[in-house]
């Protein structure tokens, strides 16, 4: 295959992943949109190898984009540097023209403009991504996918822009291909991306060019990882916006804590909060610390996200508190309104998105047996079956339903999947990830590289046991980056048996095992390659292995006791049908007569259900 021919398919198979979701008869595809936005300067004429020009290869592939797209599918298209102008002149920096107008019945105009389109300006990027995020307007899910070759050539700098333009809202992002660079173009181009609260995607040469492009499509037709309604936190408790439950979106307060009230409805219930939070690529470790407070001040409980992800390219952090104290007759569990602060710890956190997922627990009534929780569990391996393809979740937000079995995946360079478990009082989730390495994932691993499996519960909090020293003989202990041929990789996680007193525990990983629901199963891939994929299964039992240990609560108005199969939080989010894969894992206690995957898409906030083509896993598969 030539190199011109690999740029025709990566430019498919990165627009077609577009046209995965297909609308419900309530609700259009409408606020889903994204605009290419092309380089069109003079280098793009250079050659690629085997006889063709960049701009040809990316011509050839587009027309090919254009007869795939579903009628309903809304697609934009803008290019920059088409202006035969002097450098000198001030129209070069303004030199960026929407060919083709955002829609979905373009596409005719489509075609013509890419027959139109030519290479002979300059590099004004800056004004390409204002007028882009114009485009895209102010409301749903957008995405913005710059492909460039060189460095920028008028002020100011992008990097400064698209941090202007994320700062409009967490369903805008902007992810950046940068083609043949290095130096200077290519930092600016990366921040760019981490400005943006996208990806970078670097692309020597004309095949890697269309793997960037299609892994950035697939990325930008999946929901975004932060969902929720927006509020903005005061830097101090006076004026503080009032959460009740449901899920917020915000940004870590710069220079100190952000405050929040959080409301109770009843004297004795338990307010949980937890945090999803966006870092930084290559931070060399980072934590922001959650308080629920007295509004008095006093602090009730508190805890720490902490993540160490130098290898990371899209680190997303988890923490979770409760207001849950021991004293009965504390304000903490009797109080109408508690404070909440969150603050950056250490690490590049200021400023960073941020979801914040609110639940009240009903008052429990039974005796909560502090001291019964029982020891650590054993590990017991998961069996595993016959593989059943399954198409993961970005995070929480999306994390489709699975039962326990086997299920064959792939994972992407810096990507997290999520998946989502019911999980019943008593029980517990173990988790085995199987793979083959390659010669893209060893070759990308550097300090701090891994493939990292854990558990979090409903409340974003971490739960898995840790089996630092003590894994079984069968996992690789090897760190990836030492591992010098391409061997069989296995590793894994257990949760702790879900048991109401947990809460009473000091153990913070134990502490959040205190509340049934949906658990959420996540899998990264630490490695900074942008070529770097890994097949892998991923088999999952859920056992109780405490018995029955189901509290009681007081029936409150309004209040929802926790269950197996709730998410207990209310999102903009529809909860999608539950995924069975056939296995052949004994005991797997699968309940569901149908099997399927159904992901669920988030859209400007509003719910809805969009039907995932079975061809969607085929894009995600390998991408050489």
């Amino acid at each position: 295959m030539t190199k011109a021919m690999s740029v025709v398919g990566t430019i498919v198979l990165a627009l077609t992943a577009l046209t995965w979701p297909t609308a419900t008869a309530d609700e259009p595809a409408a606020d889903t949109a994204m605009m290419l936005v092309m380089d069109a300067s003079g280098s793009m004429a250079e050659r690629t190898g085997g006889g063709s020009t960049r701009i040809q290869a990316a011509k050839d592939g587009l027309n090919d984009v254009i007869d795939a797209l579903p009628d309903e599918q809304r697609v934009g298209f803008r290019v920059y540097g088409a202006s035969d102008v002097p450098e000198d002149d001030p129209a070069a920096c303004t030199d960026s023209e929407r060919v083709v107008d955002l829609g979905s019945d373009n596409r005719d105009e489509l075609r013509q403009a890419v027959a139109d389109y030519e290479p002979v300006g300059w590099t004004p990027t800056s004004h390409a991504l204002r007028e882009a995020a114009k485009d895209l307007g102010d409301r749903g899910q957008r995405t913005i996918v710059l492909v460039s070759d060189g460095e920028p050539t008028c002020d100011p700098d992008p990097c400064v822009v698209a941090r202007e333009i994320a700062k409009d809202g967490i369903d805008i992002r902007i992810d950046v291909v940068g083609f043949d660079v290095s130096g200077r173009a290519k930092r600016t181009l990366q921040c760019v991306a981490d400005e943006g609260n996208g990806t970078y995607y670097d692309a020597d040469d004309a095949e890697s060019l269309t793997d960037s492009l299609r892994v950035s499509s697939v990325r930008a037709s999946r929901p975004f990882d932060l969902t929720g309604t927006p509020v903005t936190g005061t830097p101090t408790a006076e004026n503080a916006p009032l959460l009740e439950s449901g899920q917020y979106t915000d940004t870590i307060t710069t220079g100190g804590p952000g405050n929040y009230r959080v409301a109770r409805t009843t004297p004795d219930s338990t307010l949980h909060v937890g945090a999803v939070i966006s870092g930084m690529s290559g931070d060399l470790g980072a934590s922001a610390t959650l308080r629920m407070m007295r509004l008095g001040g006093l602090q009730c409980t508190a805890s720490t996200t902490y993540g160490l992800d130098m290898s990371s390219r899209n680190p997303i952090y988890y923490g979770g508190v409760s207001s849950w104290v021991q004293d009965p007759e504390s304000e903490c569990r009797t109080a109408d309104e508690l404070g909440l602060q969150v603050e950056r710890s250490v690490g590049q956190l200021d400023g960073r998105p941020i979801e914040l997922a609110v639940y009240e627990e009903p008052p429990i009534t039974s005796e909560l047996a502090v001291g019964t929780t029982g020891d650590e569990p054993p590990w017991v391996a998961p069996r595993p079956g016959t593989p059943t393809e399954a198409v993961p979740g970005t995070s929480i937000a999306n994390a489709p339903q699975v039962e326990p079995g086997t299920y064959q995946l792939d994972i992407s360079a810096g990507e997290t999947q999520a998946l989502a478990v019911p999980v019943d009082w008593g029980e517990q989730v173990r988790v085995q990830v199987d793979a083959m390495l390659n010669d893209e994932v060893r070759e990308a691993a550097n300090i701090g590289a891994g493939l990292d499996v854990s558990i979090v519960n409903p409340l974003r909090s971490d739960i898995t046991v840790s089996l630092y020293g003590k894994q079984p003989d069968d996992w690789t202990d090897a760190p990836l980056p030492n591992i010098r041929e391409n061997v069989a990789f296995r590793t894994g996680a257990m949760s702790w048996p879900i048991h109401p007193a947990n809460r009473a525990q000091h153990h913070p990983d134990r502490k959040g095992a205190a509340l049934a629901g949906m658990h959420y199963v996540l899998v990264s891939l630490k490695v900074r390659g942008d070529e770097a994929n890994l097949p892998y299964t991923l088999t999952l039992e859920r056992e109780n292995v405490l018995g029955d240990v189901a509290p009681t609560y007081t029936e409150v108005e309004g209040l929802t006791p926790p269950a197996a199969d709730s998410r207990l939080v209310s999102s903009p989010v529809t909860e999608a049908a539950e995924t069975k894969p056939e296995s052949d894992s004994a005991g797997s206690g699968t309940d569901a007569e149908e099997s399927g995957s159904v992901l669920p898409w988030v859209i400007g906030g509003a719910a809805v259900l969009l039907v995932l083509c079975i061809g969607a896993v085929l894009v995600v598969r390998r991408r050489r």
